[in-house]
């Protein structure tokens, strides 16, 4: 993977948010030394949009007690983008995995970091997560209207949360008595337009909601609340274009070449198969949230409740092309060949998924004399992953009916030109294989509880001062899978021309090929009409039962730290022991008949910390951080069971977990260098190093072994500790909030643009033969993340353009085939936003997503220089209306 190519490009990119916010204040109920400083109150009303925005963010980060950095909500209160996820990519080393590659924003990323290593949280707690797989919070369920702010931790203390690596983002909602606890109601509505349209319905509207209305009330005001909703719907398409495989073939003797044969670089390459999905998506994010506070003399609480749900109703088409063995010897080329024999699929799947977070959270704070605190906190919150599936899958057995041409240029999409397409394309020649359904129920509870005491610990207070704390967390976790798949008698010929009515689709990169695609409802007709030529596959209750697992994880710290302070220097260190007493139960095959059994583990970790800052000069600020930090494994990894599912040419894939797995840990080193140049212009530079023992990567093995009774290709994905290793990383961020300096109107232009760096020494993986091959790159880690934003404020108007860019990230490990690797490429997303305010109330605004129409790649082979998919998502543009009162 050429893994240090840092080109111009790489630095040119695009960061944290848009807009403005309304004058900023102290979170109802500040953790001193967990989020850091806040913002102080603006005294010029008068400076709105990107301007002030940047401001507040320079102030978060100025005042804050640890290395971080922030981003800030606008004029109605919300983060200006469709999702946490895609708000959070603005921030100064911040990236995202994405779901599947569809453009929503996922899981985060800090400092190009694996996702795992980073923790989200609202108002300082943990969610649970509600994601089959992971640990992490999927970022899409939460709206970005929910947030005040977001907080992104680089640099920790003991009385944060020790499970975070990467680090900590921090979701700070709104307060009733922001901005003195004035009445405040705001609200937005856009209607959007996606490029890629539906293919196989008719599309509608896309767009989004939100309304937030605060105040205060009661005797002096003391009481206050917050409700607020929003809706977000996206109804577009996209297309994944996959080759599963090549074949490498000497270019001079035409001679297959297997993986790890001297010259395969440099091998004439034949596309094994060709497969389009294209998918239709209608995806729904709704979201309510209220929040009841009280504020009198030396007590503050707080009683918040919370709804997020995100639903996915995805019809998926797909077309595969596969090759029945070699090439023609004589007609293989450098771009391209022939292939005497295919076989060909065409297949369905329908899933409904719904995911959904929701909560309750008390918190309390009392005062009772100078200088001291006592923080009480409950949290109890439930997720939930749920996912319907209905396939149909139809087959044409290999032939010289199918035979094909292909060209092929090495990283992009080969072209198969079939000898007759009539055949390819005729929907009587294909036989059902398999109709089935399949359901996936996920069901996580979380319920935490934490107090703390601090006496002289506030920004403020100078002197010597400590903080001492307890927490505890209790969690539970339960996957169900059921699996209900049915083949046809031998007796039984059904063709996919009897379904009923059919149509084609075009994908863009064909050259006039079209797919066919199936009707789900006739194809669910069809079956429940013929059921009785059909018989129950007999792996079902094998593969229901044999996935099926729970968890039960109670997590108990307990912290203490001490801090000094003079007017220029702070020191924080501190101690935080964490003990961890997991079990997780699942179903073995004993004999003839499954056997539950549960294992159990407990581990204990001590976690120092110590954070300085010191300040140089009035603007100019050093800070030193040293901490030790845990990742624990995803739940799904430690459950002893399997899941097996058949590709498309019979071979199997199963999956399993380790309740072996030790968690990751890792001892981290800061640096950071801070100038601030007033309220408007900052800049710094930051360096880090981490030591991360057990790293846990998933590995894929694929060899032939006995399964079923039959010798069979199988395809093992695992989970293992992987060793040791350590990534050094540079941070670079400038913020100029206006260019004073240039004359009249040029004065409005601002900018903000960060870059980060990672060189890392990645660990090394056991191959199938006992040889250790150390990765060509981290785990899902990207070696380079940058962002850059231009801004424009002219009176009423304020144009933006932001550019986004993430380098390569692998996110497949092979330990039998290193050939097999995979990343996903670097890519460029650019978007842009233009607002004009009508009246100091309302304001219209229009943006556009993805003007680049970047489509994301995964790419293996030798030098990862071979395309595997490329997913086309389109490009969005919005228009609506921003009001408040």
């Amino acid at each position: 993977m050429s893994r240090r190519q840092f080109s111009f490009r790489s630095v040119c990119l695009a960061t944290t948010l848009f807009v403005a916010t309304p004058a900023a204040a102290q979170t109802a109920l500040p953790a001193p030394l967990r989020t850091g400083g806040q913002p102080a109150q603006l005294d010029e009303v008068v400076v709105t949009g990107a301007r002030l925005q940047a401001r507040n963010e320079i102030a978060a980060k100025r005042e804050a007690a640890i290395i971080q950095d922030s981003i800030s909500a606008d004029e109605i209160g919300s983060l200006p983008d469709f999702g946490l996820g895609e708000a959070l990519e603005r921030a100064p080393g911040v990236s995202t995995v994405q779901n599947n590659d569809r453009g929503e924003a996922q899981f985060l990323s800090i400092r190009g970091l694996n996702a795992d290593y980073n923790l989200v949280e609202v108002d300082g707690v943990a969610l649970p997560a509600n994601e089959i797989g992971r640990r992490n919070v999927s970022l899409d369920v939460i709206p970005s209207s929910l947030a005040r702010r977001v907080d992104v931790a680089k640099s920790v203390t003991a009385a944060m949360n020790g499970n975070a690596i990467g680090g900590v983002a921090n979701l700070v909602t709104r307060s009733a008595f922001d901005g003195r606890g004035r009445r405040f109601v705001a609200g937005r509505v856009d209607l959007g337009h996606w490029g890629n349209e539906r293919n196989f319905a008719r599309s509608g509207l896309s767009g989004q909601g939100e309304f937030v209305v605060s105040d205060t009330f009661g005797p002096d005001r003391r009481f206050g609340f917050v409700v607020s909703a929003s809706r977000y719907v996206r109804d577009s398409s996209s297309l994944n274009s996959a080759v599963d495989n090549y074949s490498f073939f000497d270019p001079t003797t035409h001679a297959r070449l297997a993986a790890g044969d001297p010259g395969l670089a440099d091998a004439d390459v034949s596309p094994q198969r060709r497969r389009w999905l294209a998918y239709d998506n209608v995806r729904e994010r709704k979201g309510v949230f209220g929040k009841l506070e009280y504020r009198h003399g030396p007590l503050e609480a707080r009683l918040t409740a919370a709804d997020f749900s995100h639903t996915n109703d995805e019809d998926r088409q797909s077309n595969i092309l596969v090759a029945n063995g070699n090439p023609v010897a004589t007609s293989i080329t450098a771009t391209g060949g022939s292939v005497a024999s295919a076989n060909a699929q065409v297949d369905l799947s329908e899933y409904y998924q719904d995911r959904g977070i929701h909560y309750v959270d008390f918190r309390a704070r009392w005062t009772p004399g100078p200088r001291q605190f006592l923080d009480f906190g409950v949290n109890t919150a439930v997720a939930s992953y749920r996912q319907d599936t209905r396939l149909a899958t139809y087959r044409i057995a290999n032939t010289p009916n199918l035979a094909f041409t292909y060209e092929v240029s090495k990283g992009d999409f080969p072209y198969f030109a079939p000898a007759n397409p009539g055949f390819l394309l005729s929907p009587a020649n294909y036989r059902q294989f398999e109709y089935g359904t399949a359901l996936d129920d996920s069901r996580e509870k979380a319920r935490t509880a934490n107090l703390d005491w601090g006496f002289n610990v506030e920004s403020q207070d100078r002197g010597w001062g400590a903080q001492l704390g307890g927490y505890a967390r209790r969690l539970e976790r339960a996957y169900d899978r059921q699996v209900d798949n049915y083949r046809p008698l031998s007796a039984s010929d059904y063709r996919l021309s009897a379904v009923g009515r059919l149509s084609d689709y075009a994908p863009y990169n064909g050259r006039g090929t079209r797919m066919l695609i199936v009707d789900p409802g006739l194809a669910q007709s069809f079956f429940e009409v013929n059921q009785a030529g059909f018989s129950a596959t007999t792996t079902n209750t094998a593969n229901s039962i044999s996935s099926d697992y729970d968890v039960k994880e109670d997590i108990d710290a307990g912290y203490a730290l001490a801090r000094f302070a003079t007017d220029r220097l702070t020191i924080l260190g501190g101690l935080r022991f964490e003990r961890t007493r997991l079990e997780t139960g699942s179903a073995a095959l004993v004999g003839s008949a499954y056997v539950y059994g549960a294992q159990t583990s407990q581990y204990d970790d001590w976690l120092p910390s110590l954070q300085a800052n010191y300040d140089l000069t009035d603007r100019l600020k050093l800070r030193a951080a040293a901490s030790r930090t845990i990742g624990r494994p995803d739940y799904d990894d430690l459950a002893a069971r399997e899941t097996v599912s058949v590709n498309t040419d019979g071979d199997f894939t199963i999956r399993g977990g380790n309740p072996n797995l030790k968690p990751r840990r890792s001892d981290n080193l800061d640096l950071s260098l801070e100038y601030y140049g007033g309220r408007d212009v900052m800049m710094s530079v930051g360096a880090f190093q981490k030591r991360i023992a057990d790293e846990i990567l998933t590995l894929r093995t694929t060899a032939d072994e006995m399964y079923n009774g039959a010798l069979e290709s199988v395809t093992r994905i695992r989970p293992v500790n992987a060793g040791d290793f350590q990534v050094r990383g540079l941070e670079l961020n400038l913020v100029v909030g206006r260019m004073d300096f240039l004359p009249g109107a040029l004065a409005g232009l601002g900018a903000s643009a960060n870059l980060t760096l990672l060189d890392a020494v990645p660990p090394s993986v056991t191959m199938g033969d006992f040889t250790e091959r150390r990765l060509p790159s981290l785990f899902e880690s990207s070696d380079v993340i940058g962002n850059v934003k231009l801004f424009y404020n002219f009176g009423a108007l304020t144009l933006q353009g932001a550019w986004n860019h993430v380098g390569d990230m692998l996110y497949s490990v092979s330990n039998s085939d290193p050939t097999q690797d995979r990343i996903v490429k670097a890519n460029d997303r650019f978007d842009a936003q233009a607002r004009y305010r009508i009246t100091p109330n309302l304001t219209v605004v229009a943006q556009a997503k993805n003007l680049t129409n970047t489509r994301r790649q995964r790419m293996f082979g030798p030098d990862f220089g071979l395309l595997r998919e490329e997913l086309d998502n389109g490009r969005a543009f919005y228009v609506g209306a921003l009001f408040r009162y």
